[in-house]
């Protein structure tokens, strides 16, 4: 790698401005993160900056970036770089099969005084091409750091699909809500999954159930989705299914409300540090989804610690993830907010 060329990538990334819109499928511009992507050395590179106001992803009590909001930025990093690099159509059809985000460092992704800037490097462990030579798939991981450090890991699997083959995969599967699908139950309260404004929650109906019997460790917080086609986060432009951020919000909610609930703590005093999602089928607009979560491990387990979430439509799972939670650091919490069980903290509600 000579030092023109990485002179030359070194301009290339800055946060100077954002890419345009559609390199990330977006049609507000509001909605961009990513600022640039490069190559350098055979390096795919990229910039996004982390928003300091931003009414969804920093509705937080913690003073720590939003571990999805890291995820979204990566996400829309790989993709303006797979279009940008990789020469993938701007007209092609993304569909996730897989998809992770996991905070490296805690440390590193904490808030400061000025925006952050996210550097993203992608690795590709598998790519498939058409016979034409253009991209079909590909699986791999992006680093991201954070002022040079390593802050998160970004991983996933992606199919590029052209508008016919899209259209074929989808058809019979979307159509207009069912008329016994039902209208979505009032949206949670905000304190039950460590948010303040009630506009950011997307779950509601937050109840408990044993399908398996009366044993504590079978028992499971159900919640209902609640999608919004008019919300400009996750509904930026229209869609014939939930999208899947959608729905790793709603099982990162759920996942919180579940932990509150079993532990008898504050979701308030809780961080999601990790989320695995397994995408198996597209979750419809035309009935009811739901995510079922459970706790992993014993009851009196203290912070940190897994839920599993199995997200479902009509009785059969469109999505598996795995959250990790993990209490925030005592010194970083507002007020009396506690991680490990007391008798006085109202599950799943906030001091």
């Amino acid at each position: 790698m000579t030092t023109g060329t990485t002179s030359t990538a070194a301009r290339a990334l800055t946060a100077d401005r954002t890419v345009h819109r559609s390199l990330v499928h977006k049609r507000a511009v509001e909605q961009v993160l990513t600022t640039a992507v490069a190559e350098s050395g055979g390096r795919l590179l990229g910039t996004a900056q982390l928003p300091r106001l931003h009414r969804h992803y920093n509705d937080t009590r913690a003073p720590y970036h939003d571990l999805l909001l890291v995820g979204e930025a990566a996400r829309q990093t790989v993709e303006a770089i797979v279009h940008e690099l990789l020469h993938v159509p701007l007209d092609r059809r993304f569909v996730i099969g897989d998809l992770g985000i996991a905070f490296t460092a805690l440390d590193a992704v904490r808030t400061g005084p000025a925006p952050a800037d996210l550097q993203v490097e992608l690795g590709i462990d598998r790519l498939r091409r058409r016979r034409d030579g253009s991209v079909r798939s590909l699986s791999g991981a992006a680093t991201c750091r954070i002022g040079g450090r390593d802050a998160a890991r970004f991983t996933g699997t992606l199919l590029f699909l052209e508008g016919d083959s899209y259209e074929d995969l989808r058809a019979g599967s979307s159509g207009p809500r069912a008329p016994d699908a039902g209208e979505a139950p009032p949206r949670c309260d905000p304190s039950a999954v460590g948010r303040t404004d009630p506009r950011n929650v997307v779950i509601g109906g937050l109840r408990t159930e044993r399908p398996g019997g009366e044993k504590p460790e079978e028992t499971e917080t159900v919640a209902d989705i609640v999608a919004d086609p008019q919300d400009p986060v996750f509904y930026d432009h229209a869609l014939d299914h939930l999208p899947g951020m959608l729905l790793m919000e709603a099982a990162r909610q759920t996942a919180l409300a579940a932990w509150a609930r079993t532990r008898a703590v504050s979701a308030g005093a809780l961080l999601a540090t990790a989320c695995r999602a397994r995408f198996l089928a597209f979750a419809e607009q035309s009935a009811p989804v739901r995510c079922r979560a459970r706790p992993t491990g014993t009851a009196g387990a203290r912070c940190p610690g897994t839920v599993a979430v199995t997200v479902e439509q009509r009785g059969a799972p469109v999505a598996e993830l795995e959250i990790t939670v993990e209490a925030v650091p005592e010194a970083d919490r507002p007020g009396r907010e506690a991680c490990a069980p007391t008798p006085t903290a109202p599950p799943g509600g906030a001091r």
